[in-house]
């Protein structure tokens, strides 16, 4: 996200969903990494940036969740090593034909001897039909509990989705790049059964309603997700000439720890420059 009051930050940018133009835009953010740590990120948004998500399924299948870590000191084996046992073990077999996911690796490691010390998966995904749950459950016959890299892999169900939704306006200084003079934020909680529900729901509108200049779009897009004055937003826009949402994901888990928060998040940025009267409004 765009610091607030002014202060820098760096960020990686990647182009949003086919079709619209480059004043929107959906920026991966990943957690800090720890020194000496090497990253692999898997993300279908953006190995398949035209992959749909059409509707509601007709059927209820909970959000996966890979969250393991492990030493591997004893294994004496590089990084480069461990991605590619990590890459035919699991990553490979989540495809963006049939799974919507979000995935990092981390691998850490000795600068003296350049051997892998430790490493972490990080990962959710959803099925998009009956034929990703069939290969899913043969896939999970075949893997779960199994050894990889010395320690049993698991693949858990989530079982619910909050999604803590920020929501900040405020004028872009041309002077400075990346930096935001924040007029307004605000917050509101969601509660979804899965991650698929909450992209059908959410994310579906942020594209449909979010980027946009039209008040009868924009306005009712955020009466509807924060609860919140459309009145007071109306006047803040005309004042804006940028827009960034930031859903937080938190999934509910039944084993502990009981939460588990992704370390590859998506944010969403709307630059209103390219309107006629250079604001959101």
């Amino acid at each position: 996200m765009k610091k607030i009051f002014l202060s820098l930050i760096f960020m990686i940018t990647l182009p949003v969903h086919a079709g619209f133009s480059s004043a929107y835009e959906t920026k991966s953010v990943t957690s800090p990494l720890p020194i000496n740590t090497l990253v692999r990120e898997h993300s279908s948004i953006k190995e398949s940036p035209n992959q749909e998500i059409s509707g509601p399924r007709m059927f209820d299948y909970p959000t996966q969740i890979v969250r393991m870590e492990a030493d591997v000191t004893d294994l004496k084996i590089s990084c480069e090593e461990v991605f590619k046992e990590i890459n035919l073990f699991f990553t490979r077999h989540i495809s963006p034909d049939i799974f919507f996911y979000n995935t990092i690796n981390y691998c850490s490691y000795d600068t003296e001897t350049d051997l892998a010390t430790s490493f972490m998966i990080n990962s959710y995904f959803d099925p998009l039909n009956k034929e990703a749950i069939a290969y899913l459950e043969k896939y999970l016959a075949e893997h779960q509990g199994q050894n990889l890299l010395g320690k049993p892999f698991y693949v858990e169900n989530a079982k619910s989705l909050v999604v803590s939704l920020n929501i900040s306006a405020g004028i872009e200084d041309d002077a400075r790049p990346y930096t935001l003079l924040q007029l307004r934020h605000d917050n509101h909680n969601h509660y979804f059964a899965s991650n698929y529900d909450m992209r059908v729901a959410l994310l579906k509108d942020v594209r449909q309603r979010f980027f946009s200049n039209q008040a009868n779009l924009v306005l009712p897009f955020i009466g509807r997700w924060f609860q919140t004055s459309m009145g007071y937003y109306q006047l803040l826009l005309q004042k804006s000439n940028y827009v960034e949402l930031r859903p937080e994901l938190i999934f509910l888990m039944d084993r502990k720890p009981a939460i588990f928060n992704t370390m590859l998040k998506q944010y969403y940025g709307h630059h209103c420059d390219q309107y006629e009267n250079k604001h959101c409004l």
